[in-house]
């Protein structure tokens, strides 16, 4: 089940952070989806700047019901750079540079069309 967890949380991660960089405004993209992964239900928000027409950072919010359930996925992501939990939240702000690496794509294609466009294929909600 933890091996569960973690798979999950990174590809919503993942999910999330594509989904951020989709946004419509030209400095940030924001994106939105309700989960419910492994009997987990949870809120997630990503939300990803822009320099110069490319993804710079990428911030990604998950909430969760309880805060019990935040502190033990926060334990599991715990060696991950940037990530915090702040009671019923975990928080993961991540470079472009790491991100792009995780997503096995170069780091100039993280546009806001192409992010846009991915995120909506997960189900994400982008603004």
């Amino acid at each position: 089940m933890k091996k569960s967890i973690l798979s999950s949380i990174l590809l919503i991660v993942m999910a999330v952070m594509l989904f951020a960089l989709t946004g419509c405004a030209n400095s940030k993209l924001v994106a939105t989806k309700t989960n419910d992964d492994a009997g987990m239900k949870y809120e997630e928000k990503i939300e990803i700047k822009f320099k110069k027409k490319i993804a710079s950072e990428v911030k990604m919010t998950m909430t969760f019901d309880d805060e019990e359930t935040a502190k033990t996925l926060a334990k599991y992501l715990g060696d991950e750079e940037g990530v915090k939990q702040e009671g019923k939240k975990i928080i993961w702000t991540m470079n472009v540079e790491d991100y792009a690496k995780q997503e096995g794509v170069e780091k100039d294609k993280l546009t806001r069309d192409y992010l846009k466009t991915e995120l909506e294929k997960d189900g994400y909600k982008v603004k």
